[in-house]
Order: structure tokens, then sequence, then C-alpha cells
């Protein structure tokens, strides 16, 4: 995940924090991780600034339950994203 973070310029700025998590836990789910793996990995981002431990919590039910690991099998996904 941390070489995703960085080959794709993945961004905890204000502003790009949620499409960020957003990303991310789709990425995770796509990849087959629970929550606990992501929000280890993010750890020392989470540390730094909670709204995005927050935003994890309070998004990953919902794009589990509307498929958003789903992108990633896509062929948009391949060309906007190195994976």
């Amino acid at each position: 995940m941390r070489k995703f973070i960085t080959d794709n310029d993945i961004s905890f700025e204000p502003g790009s924090r949620n499409s960020s998590v957003v990303t991310l836990i789709g990425h995770a789910q796509y990849l087959g991780w629970d929550q606990e793996n992501l929000e280890d990995v993010l750890n020392d981002e989470i540390k730094v600034d909670g709204f995005i431990g927050t935003e994890i919590d309070r998004l990953w039910d919902y794009c589990k339950a509307n498929n958003y690991k789903k992108f990633w099998t896509t062929k948009q996904a391949k060309a906007q994203y190195k994976f």
C-alpha cells in the first residue's frame, strides 16, 4: 500500500483527504484487506491527522456496500493508477 500511495501521489492534505481515503479504501478492499490492515498502514498519518481515521471509520462499510473494489478490476483503474 505504501508503494501504491507513493506511485500514485496520494495526498493527505486538507481538500484531498476524503478522495484519497475513498481511493485507498476501495483499493484495500480490492486487495482483500480489512479495515484494521488499512489503519495499520496509515497509522503515522492517522496520528498526525485524526480526520483520516475518522473517514476510514465513516466510509469503510459504505464503500463495501457499494462495491468500490470493483472499480479496481476495470481498464479505467489500470489506466488511471499504478498497481
